[in-house]
């Protein structure tokens, strides 16, 4: 497969899935949006995928998902940057052990694990479908079917379990990706 002329974005690309993610898109002629939080990871992270493919076609945008005025930069960066966004790989996640809150104050895994890929798929919704076909990914869990939304404590203030917090947000998304036009497709 060729991805030469597509251009995808992956967020969490610096470790993990997200660097495999990168790596193998690299690997295959695609141009890569790398989204990193931390500038020395994500320009480490962008050398070594450089240095294994040859492909130079590698963009790192630094953005803190936990802030949603970064995550509101991030997109307009990206559409002022770029006039085509094929794929919108939303992997970034975090699992803090303690309960924390972000600079817009609210919990830090719902914040990030889910409100983040709602708010960045939003925002570059117009530019996928300008790019159309395009898809949107949103990495999940299987932990969202021991899940459910507590939406009288959706920030989890009274009663914060780390496991019960990532699953709520796993389920989240996947709740938000089915909105989107039916079984998790993504397409738009």
């Amino acid at each position: 497969m060729d991805l030469a002329g597509k251009t995808f974005l992956v967020t969490g690309a610096n470790t993990g899935i997200g660097f495999g993610t990168a790596l193998g898109l690299a690997e295959l002629g695609a141009t890569v949006i790398m989204v990193c939080r931390n500038p020395e990871r994500g320009k480490s992270a962008r050398a070594e995928i450089a240095h294994q493919t040859g492909n130079d076609a590698l963009y790192l945008q630094i953005a803190d998902l936990a802030s949603q005025s970064d995550i509101r930069k991030l997109a307009q960066e990206i559409t002022m940057q770029f006039d085509r966004l094929h794929c919108l790989i939303n992997n970034a996640a975090v699992v803090p052990a303690q309960r924390e809150v972000t600079v817009d104050g609210l919990e830090m895994q719902f914040a990030v694990n889910h409100l983040a890929p709602f708010l960045l798929t939003n925002l570059l919704l117009d530019l996928l479908r300008t790019s159309a076909p395009a898809r949107i990914i949103t990495v999940s869990s299987d932990l969202h079917h021991s899940a459910q939304l507590e939406f009288d404590d959706l920030q989890l203030e009274r009663s914060y379990k780390r496991g019960r917090a990532y699953n709520q947000s796993k389920l989240a998304n996947v709740l938000f990706l089915w909105d989107w036009g039916g079984a998790w497709t993504g397409v738009v």
